[in-house]
């Protein structure tokens, strides 16, 4: 093997080593006790948001002449999809804002609050129960509401 395909052969691992490590993908969701997880291995379950990310720093366009189309293309590609994810994640963090303030007005309003557990038999809140789902849905609202 010469030095040129050595060469040409190591220039081009090298700019797929980069171009790989600018794109990610990270994997949200918000287990059972209403925790919030990312990881990038995919989870088991259905119910989770699939963002794809790029290096801010490696990610803005510029169009330099060295860049081929098709490298612009995957980038611009890349930033839409993150545009359409933090979208999307915006819109589920709004519509847990509403949820959390809906929550607590009701729990402010009225003094006795009648709920279905998870047998489906209605019961009443007991005030302790009250006043923790009060606490939950105070820094739900902190969490998630922006205004």
């Amino acid at each position: 093997m010469n030095i040129k395909t050595l060469s040409l052969f190591l220039m081009t691992l090298v700019y797929f080593d980069v171009f790989a490590a600018e794109q990610i993908t990270v994997y949200r969701w918000i287990d059972k006790d209403k925790v919030v997880h990312f990881s990038q291995h995919q989870p088991e379950h259905d119910d989770y948001i699939e963002i794809s990310m790029a290096n801010n720093q490696k990610s803005s366009i510029n169009n330099d002449t060295g860049k081929s189309t098709t490298t612009n293309q995957a980038i611009n590609n890349t930033l839409v999809s993150i545009d359409a994810n933090n979208d999307a994640i915006e819109n589920l963090n709004n519509d847990k804002c509403v949820s959390a303030r809906e929550n607590i007005d009701t729990l402010q309003n009225f003094e006795k609050i009648q709920f279905k557990d998870e047998k489906g038999n209605v019961k009443v809140l007991s005030a302790l129960d009250k006043k923790q789902q009060l606490s939950m849905n105070t820094k739900q609202a902190e969490v998630y509401c922006t205004d």
